[in-house]
């Protein structure tokens, strides 16, 4: 019984996204945002679990994916345009991110079935993508209003993209175990983000700068390896 136990959050991952979806049909962009983000943490546990039990079989991994693409492919995709892209040219941009997620998929199902999987991602993860691009448009809605949103959508839709798709390494979740500076700085933005997701209304003008950081990261890490000679396993 406890075999399917992993299956159930990506169950509860995919109803996130279908949910999510119906109600940014209705213009509810703050509970279909925070809906992407508890499908991301029951994505995270889906894995965590199914590694824990042994049973991380490959239909788990097809599985998780589908639902990726709905709750972090879909979902975010369609609320960014129905809020900022809504153009014909703006189908292409929103399409776009799409379907550099499921690409982002596909290279991560590539390299599980290879057993070359890391401590650090290859590419922005696309729950990582859709939370950011989620947060972007409540964040703009109700916190900052830039008068040249359509713009700033666009540009901000094409570096998500461009990062999943990308060689950019990315950290996953922290050890807490770790004691090194770098392991107690991961260690305090994770709780500082749960602490922000458990009080939905201070968030609206912090949680999207907290993503924005997350994302520097990588692209800080990425500027930094170009001086380096560094080889490492990626997830």
């Amino acid at each position: 019984m406890y075999r399917i136990l992993p299956s159930i959050f990506t169950v509860g991952n995919l109803f996130c996204g279908f949910l999510a979806i119906s109600y940014i049909l209705d213009g509810r962009y703050v509970p279909a945002t925070w809906l992407i983000v508890l499908g991301a943490a029951l994505d995270t546990m889906d894995g965590r679990i199914a590694r824990f039990i042994g049973n991380d079989s490959k239909f788990g991994i097809e599985f998780d994916s589908l639902a990726d693409v709905c709750t972090f492919g879909i979902a975010p995709a369609l609320m960014v345009y129905r809020e900022s892209l809504n153009s014909g040219w703006g189908v292409a941009i929103a399409f776009a991110f799409l379907l550099c997620g499921a690409l982002r998929l596909a290279r991560y199902n590539l390299l599980s079935h290879e057993d070359e999987r890391g401590e650090l991602f290859l590419g922005l993860p696309i729950p990582a993508a859709a939370v950011a691009l989620s947060q972007y448009v409540v964040f703009t809605k109700d916190a900052w209003q830039p008068s040249h949103d359509g713009s700033v959508a666009v540009f901000f839709v094409l570096l998500l993209s461009g990062l999943m798709v990308s060689r950019v390494e990315y950290d996953s979740m922290p050890n807490f175990r770790a004691t090194t500076l770098w392991g107690r700085f991961k260690q305090v933005y994770f709780v500082s983000a749960v602490a922000l997701i458990l009080h939905p209304s201070t968030s609206k003008g912090f949680f999207f700068p907290l993503v924005v950081l997350y994302l520097l990261t990588g692209i800080y890490r990425w500027v930094a390896g170009i001086f380096r000679d560094q080889v490492t396993q990626h997830a």
